[in-house]
């Protein structure tokens, strides 16, 4: 004679893969996020923000954008 149908011991093993791959699909969006996040007042970013404006003000005709507009060193 088989087993009785049980519906409850059904698809667990698969759940806890799924839970599993959650967890490290998070854990990688973390490291990925903590390793390259930059704050936007990082001093390292300003170069590259000031350059970006320069070039669209002065494709504008407006006057460029002072390095003081971005954070830069006074």
């Amino acid at each position: 004679m088989s087993k009785p149908y049980n519906p409850n011991t059904q698809g667990w093993g698969f759940a806890l893969v799924v839970c599993v791959l959650t967890a490290g699909l998070f854990g990688t969006a973390y490291t990925i996020h903590k390793n390259t996040y930059r704050h936007p007042r990082d001093p390292m970013a300003t170069q590259v923000y000031a350059d970006r404006d320069s070039v669209k003000a002065s494709k504008a005709g407006k006057p460029a954008a002072k390095d003081e507009d971005h954070g830069g060193e006074h």
